[in-house]
């Protein structure tokens, strides 16, 4: 009689199980017909954690903001910016003064001393086109010859200027070095660019790995859930006879398996944690603390195809933008710089100068005037001539280095297209995999539940649906990244 009313029982707990699984089954069916790519898959992530999650633009935002490595070059862009300022002070006008006693032997009356002074200032102004301005006055009034040529006793006032009419006209040592300190802010402009996109795609790889081993976190426990909840059923079914005491005993075996996968799942977040905590800074320069597990972001966008049109849009917009090419022409306008120099340095140095001004005062001759040509032509330019050969040169390394930069940059956008399309072909693939694994699962828990299956084999369905689930999280992963790279390489970061 006893007998009886167990399998009355067992048969009346099946029945229901089975009624409320069919349902279930059937009510995924519809759903599956509705929404062929649902977004929604419980453990994946896919959904904002009531909308306080540490998104990646406010990340990358105060990694560019705070980064000690960003400022460290942040910092060495404004060194160069003091280069241009030391290298314009060549042209600062320039005062020199003399002003001197001196004893010296009369010229009239040999062996007599001769008590003189002598005062000079001047100011040079060098302009940027090689000519030299200039002013000053000289004051030497003695009745005898000194070493310097007298002057009135009221001192001699004069201007003039000195024009290079081959060597030194328009370029020189001076003027290249300005020019080629201002040319180097854009350059070091361009060499922080690159360290910045490389700091904010390592960082954006970073943040996804973080959300991904979270996402993996909550698939482990979800399936640790199932199996502890599963464990009281277990044990009335054996206490009424329905199944063996063995299942009991397997039942708990799944349950400590299963938590030793989300230790291990854990300690992945823990890593994944620690990692990105290395890009996390105040605006004080301290490091500061990992978002709480709650502010850990979702798996989204879903991943999508990449149109050819965006694919061809990138191209052009990474060779308009990238800093690699931009750094290459500016390195070609401070060789062609140099070139010019070296050009130039190659003529003979011919400058032609006058002077005007008044000799003043007692014993003064009034207007003065001086004017005159200097010549200097080395007899051999080999220094020069060098300097030049060498510049041609680097002009063809740096036009070969930018044909084979361009062809990298185009290949680099193609590779993080493939890798976003092939992304998405997987993610795909997978989700459908994840769909059927749910449906197996839960035809698997109904079998069972009716008494035509084993524990053993809910368990083997159960695991492989969380495997699909772990391989879903991890090819989203994949996908983010892949997006954040094509960002980086398009300059879009």
């Amino acid at each position: 009689m006893r007998l009886c009313q167990r399998v009355l029982k067992s048969i009346t707990l099946a029945s229901s199980l089975c009624v409320a699984l069919a349902s279930a089954a059937l009510a995924q069916d519809s759903q599956l017909k509705d929404a062929p790519v649902p977004s929604n898959l419980k453990g994946i992530g896919l959904q904002a954690p009531d909308g306080k999650s540490f998104t990646l633009e406010h990340f990358l935002k105060r990694v560019e903001k705070n980064y000690p490595k960003l400022q460290s070059a942040d910092a060495e862009r404004r060194i160069f910016s003091a280069k241009r300022l030391e290298k314009a002070g060549a042209f600062d006008p320039v005062l020199t003064s003399i002003n001197e006693y001196l004893r010296v032997q009369d010229t009239f009356v040999p062996g007599k001393a001769k008590d003189a002074i002598h005062n000079e200032s001047r100011v040079d102004l060098l302009t940027r086109s090689g000519i030299k301005i200039f002013t000053g006055m000289r004051l030497n009034p003695n009745d005898t010859k000194t070493p310097f040529v007298p002057t009135g006793k009221s001192g001699e006032y004069f201007a003039g200027v000195s024009v290079p009419l081959l060597r030194g006209l328009g370029i020189n040592e001076k003027i290249a070095a300005e020019s080629q300190a201002k040319l180097g802010e854009p350059l070091a402009l361009q060499l922080f660019g690159a360290t910045r996109l490389e700091v904010l795609l390592k960082a954006a790889a970073v943040y996804w790995d973080w959300a991904g081993a979270k996402a993996r976190v909550d698939i482990a426990k979800d399936l640790l859930s199932i199996a502890e909840a599963r464990v009281g059923q277990i044990k009335e079914r054996v206490n009424s006879g329905d199944l063996p005491a063995l299942d009991i005993a397997e039942s708990e075996q799944e349950i400590h398996r299963r938590q030793a996968a989300l230790v291990k799942q854990e300690r992945e977040f823990q890593k994944a944690s620690l990692l990105l905590s290395v890009f996390l800074w105040d605006e004080n320069g301290v490091p500061t603390n990992v978002p709480g597990v709650e502010e850990v972001p979702a798996l989204k966008p879903e991943p999508r195809k990449l149109a050819d049109s965006e694919w061809l849009d990138g191209r052009k917009m990474a060779l308009a933008l990238r800093p690699e090419l931009k750094k290459i022409a500016l390195e070609r306008d401070q060789v062609r710089v140099d070139l010019r120099l070296a050009e130039n340095m190659i003529l003979p140095s011919m400058d032609a100068y006058v002077l005007q001004g008044a000799d003043t005062g007692p014993q003064g001759i009034g207007p003065i005037v001086r004017a005159g040509v200097a010549v200097s032509a080395p007899l051999r330019q080999r220094t020069a001539r060098g300097q030049a050969q060498a510049a041609r040169l680097k002009l063809q390394k740096l036009n070969l280095d930018e044909k084979a930069e361009k062809l990298r940059i185009q290949a680099e956008v193609d590779d993080t297209v493939s890798a976003i399309n092939t992304s998405y072909e997987r993610w795909a693939a997978t989700l459908v995999e994840v769909q059927k694994a749910k449906q197996v699962e839960k035809g698997e828990r109904l079998r069972f539940s009716a008494g035509d299956s084993t524990l053993f084999l809910v368990n083997q369905r159960e695991r492989a649906s969380a495997e699909a689930q772990l391989r879903l999280a991890e090819v989203h992963v994949e996908y983010l990244q892949s997006m954040a790279a094509f960002r980086a390489v398009t300059c879009k970061l």
